[in-house]
This record gives C-alpha cells, sequence and structure tokens, in this order.
C-alpha cells in the first residue's frame, strides 16, 4: 500500500479535529413548542410537549412552566401552575454526559368554560352630546358625570340624565387628551392618553386638587374604574391592573376569553360584583370576573353601533350602572343615551 503523503495526511487531521469539536451547542433539537398555541390550550389540558434530537443524547430534561419545575413531560395545566393568557416554558436538556441546553417558549392559556353570550333590552333612550367624544362615564342620582376626550376639547362636565345643558363644566389644557376616570374616597382620578399624567378633582365641585405622574406600569391612559379600594386602569392591553390611592401596582389580570384574549378593553364600570367593559371599535361589552380576569360572559351592541356610527370615530364607549342588571350606555360622539336591561 503506498503510504499518503504529508499534505493528505495534515489535511485528515484538521479534518477529524474539526468533526471531534463540533460546538455542542449547535446540536439539532426538534420541539413543537412553536404549535403550542394553535391548539387552544384550557384549563384542564395536558400541555403536549414533544422535543427530540438526532444528533445527541439526552440523558436527562426538566421543565420550567411558570414558576414551577417538572423532570416529566405529562403536565396538566391546572390553576396552580397556570395563568390565563401568556405562560412561559423553558426546556432544560442535559446531554452527552457534560452538555446543556435551553429552549424556551411563550404560549396561551383559557378559561374552561365558555363565556354566556347575553341580551338586552332597551328601556328608554335619552339625548346625548354628539360632541361629547365619551371616555368616562358614571351615573349617580340622577346625574351622568362625564369625561370627554381630544386635544384642545377635552373636558370632564356633569348633568342631570335627560337634559342637554351642563351644570358644571370643567375645560382641560389643550395639550391633554383626556381619557377615562375612576371615584375613590370623594376624589375623581381622571386620565390622560398619551401624557403620562394623572388628575384629581374634588368629586362634588369638579376643582383640581393634583396631578400625578403615571407608574411605569401603565402603558396608556385608557378606561378606569373602582372596585372596592382600588383603582383599576385599562391601559391599550389585555391587561386590567389594579392601584391603591397612591397609585402602587397590587395585581395584574388578564382578560381572557374561552378562545380569545381581549385587547383594547377600554372603558370600565364596576357592578355586581363584576368589571363590564368596553372593546374599542368592537360592538360589545364584556361582563369579567375581577379575580381572574375569566370574561364570563358578552353583550352584542351591534344595532346600537350601527345607529349611531355617523363616522369612524364614533364608537360604543360608555357604560354607567344604574340598579340590578340595568345600565346607561352610550359612545363617542353619539346623540343618545340607552338605558337597558342586561339579560345576564
Amino acid at each position: 500500500m503506498k503510504a499518503l503523503s504529508p499534505r493528505i495526511l495534515l489535511f485528515l487531521v484538521i479534518t477529524l479535529g474539526l468533526i471531534g469539536c463540533k460546538d455542542p451547542e449547535s446540536i439539532s433539537v426538534s420541539t413543537n413548542f412553536e404549535q403550542l398555541d394553535d391548539k387552544g390550550l384550557h384549563i384542564g389540558d395536558k400541555l403536549p410537549l414533544e422535543f427530540s434530537s438526532e444528533d445527541a443524547t439526552i440523558d436527562s430534561f426538566t421543565l420550567k412552566l411558570n414558576d414551577k419545575v417538572y423532570n416529566k413531560n405529562e403536565i396538566v395545566l391546572d390553576s396552580v401552575n397556570t395563568k390565563l393568557g401568556s405562560n412561559y416554558l423553558v426546556l432544560t436538556l442535559n446531554y452527552n454526559g457534560k452538555y446543556k441546553k435551553e429552549i424556551d417558549a411563550v404560549f396561551t392559556v383559557y378559561p374552561s368554560e365558555k363565556e354566556k353570550e347575553i341580551d338586552y333590552k332597551i328601556i328608554r333612550e335619552y339625548p346625548h352630546n354628539p360632541e361629547l367624544f365619551t371616555q368616562g362615564f358614571t351615573y349617580k342620582n340622577g346625574v351622568i358625570t362625564e369625561s370627554s376626550g381630544q386635544y384642545g376639547k377635552s373636558r370632564l362636565v356633569r348633568y342631570p340624565l335627560g337634559s342637554a345643558t351642563y351644570t358644571q363644566n370643567v375645560q382641560i389644557a389643550p395639550k391633554i387628551f383626556a381619557e377615562g376616570f375612576a371615584v375613590l374616597n370623594g376624589k375623581i382620578y381622571l386620565l390622560s392618553w398619551k401624557e403620562r399624567t394623572g388628575f384629581i378633582y374634588g368629586e362634588s365641585d369638579l376643582t383640581l386638587e393634583k396631578e400625578f405622574p403615571y407608574p411605569g406600569a401603565i402603558i396608556e391612559g385608557w378606561g378606569a374604574t373602582t372596585v372596592k379600594n382600588e383603582i383599576v386602569v385599562s391601559d391599550s392591553s389585555a391587561d386590567l391592573k389594579f392601584f391603591d390611592a397612591n397609585f402602587n401596582l397590587k395585581k395584574t389580570i388578564t382578560v381572557v376569553g374561552y378562545d380569545r384574549v381581549y385587547s383594547h378593553v377600554n372603558e370600565l364600570e364596576y357592578a355586581n360584583n363584576y368589571i363590564y367593559a368596553n372593546v374599542f371599535d368592537e360592538p360589545v361589552i364584556l361582563v369579567i370576573d375581577p379575580k381572574t380576569g375569566i370574561v364570563v360572559a358578552k353583550a352584542d351592541f351591534s344595532d346600537l353601533v350601527k345607529e349611531n356610527k355617523t363616522n369612524s370615530e364614533a364608537v360604543l364607549n360608555g357604560i354607567a350602572h344604574v340598579e340590578g342588571n340595568t345600565f346607561l350606555i352610550t359612545g363617542k360622539l353619539w346623540s343618545k343615551i340607552y338605558k337597558v336591561e342586561l339579560s345576564f
């Protein structure tokens, strides 16, 4: 047999060296993690995890679902290990005797029960000033308090239900786009849209008492209501954020239905132990469990939206509780307020 030349021997040594020094982080791992959202996972479902490698020997693995660690892939989604909305998964593989690799994923989990579709009955109609770009909307003892948005036009007004005349009318600085408000301890906490500033008014005289900066948890100011001693804020996302009177964040819930996470939650009203919420540019009002974020019911107001859709901005946005299952409903630039009874 003819001896190999020194050049060929050098080539083989380099090639074998490169093969033997293959980066262990470059192993191929196949998973179904990207398909988890396609499965429509609900509380009570088994988490269908699949993973394998063609070029490595997997010695062991751990799975971290949110804050809980497992060494098996038989995981049933429940209220302890799972959150409604986004969940975080980290797979850690130990392979080839000494190497480790992590793969992470985010997937959505929905409630186990479908939200109830509820009907409504119109009891009465009242006039509403069509110049009002409705943001916050409350009712108390026959009187409406309403915040109206848009730059240069924002205001906080009060008027008797059925009247077109304001009894109180507070103009807001042109640089501020007023949004929703909450009432707590005799104060009105008014949000601004993008200015990251809130305003505190006296509830009775609508006198401005204080301005305050938004905490970092708030993306934008949208809707607000009061649940017991906490102010609940919507901020363009699917989250409702609960604050104390000093705007310290207490908790966050994600608004989730049976097959959908509801982003752009807007004007809010707390009544009957639920949060009632508009969804921006949609003809629905959601009924939300404030403890979990689960949408337990929703009402479709498409007919009222069609009747009042004078332009693209004239959307449903105004919920005020009267009593029981009776509410006042209106929208931005609408000429009517509707007194309705929900079947919920």
